[in-house]
């Protein structure tokens, strides 16, 4: 009998035990089915006329490449304040072209900025001296050099990660563009200043990756860039060209449309202040004006 309940009490500690490993496997499969942990991302290509404003946002975080001309000061200073900007945690400069640095005046007069950064490889004066520098210190703003393979951290899981320029271009700044990726819930954005064929070549030829789902288009979309070549290596499914045709009439041309045909082209003087592109947590992309 004393025999048989020391059996029972054994039987009975197994089951409990039984019970509560089961109860700790449930916990972590629910666990597993979490959704994405990951962050929400609005990168807004802002209508400056002809030029560039790229807004990155991330959590509170704000990013903007390039300023756009500086008699459209306004247009930017309108689309930041549209998308709820109260300060800057990095500008970046791609290139000393005035319809990409031209706004760095008026907008460090509306906001506190962290940070500037440029391309290591960039076009200087012929004495020697190079026009984002020369912003940063007359702007005091503390200045950041980039080369390819360089990363800015946004988040401990987003990132720029700078790709290009590799050579320096004696010939056209353009083509010492400061190129990134944003790579953030499996969407890939490229970022290509004004970069034409000659940069384009020396990414492709270096075996760079540039697959892409949403393309910057370069320069833009003028007849000296974006090459079939090109096109095909990213071959994204959104194109943004940020211009106004009735200034640049070379711009957002036939030929690079028909080379990025496979894609759904958006052009930035089509909206008001701009179009959104926000990715989701689960990957997804809504677009949308504003």
């Amino acid at each position: 009998m004393k025999d048989r309940k020391n059996i029972l009490k054994v039987l009975s500690s197994i089951f409990i035990i039984f019970i509560l490993v089961g109860c700790g496997k449930g916990k972590d499969s629910d666990s597993s089915n979490i959704t994405n942990e990951g962050n929400e991302v609005s990168v807004s290509y802002i209508n400056v006329g002809k030029g560039d404003a790229i807004l990155i946002q991330v959590e509170d975080k704000n990013y903007l490449i390039d300023t756009g001309l500086e008699e459209n000061s306004q247009m930017l200073i309108d689309g930041l304040k549209a998308k709820d900007v109260d300060n800057l945690d990095g500008v970046f400069l791609t290139h000393t072209h005035k319809d990409h640095i031209g706004g760095m005046g008026e907008l460090a007069a509306a906001y506190d900025i962290d940070m500037m950064y440029r391309a290591e490889i960039s076009e200087n004066k012929k004495n020697g001296e190079n026009k984002i520098d020369n912003l940063s210190e007359e702007l005091s703003i503390p200045l950041t050099k980039l080369s390819s393979g360089d990363k800015v951290e946004i988040t401990d899981a987003i990132s720029f990660d700078v790709i290009g320029p590799l050579v320096l271009n004696r010939d056209d700044d353009n083509d010492n563009s400061l190129v990134m990726n944003l790579e953030v819930n499996g969407v890939k954005f490229l970022f290509t200043g004004d970069m034409q064929f000659a940069e384009e070549k020396t990414l492709m030829d270096a075996g760079v990756d540039l697959s892409s789902d949403i393309l910057k288009v370069g320069n833009h979309g003028n007849k000296d860039a974006t090459s079939d070549e090109f096109a095909i290596a990213v071959s994204p499914k959104y194109s943004v060209i940020t211009t106004d045709t009735a200034v640049d009439t070379n711009s957002a041309s036939k030929r690079v449309r028909n080379a990025l045909s496979n894609s759904e082209i958006y052009i930035t003087e089509d909206y008001e202040r701009g179009i959104t592109f926000k990715v989701l947590k689960d990957g997804k992309v809504e677009i949308a004006e504003f």
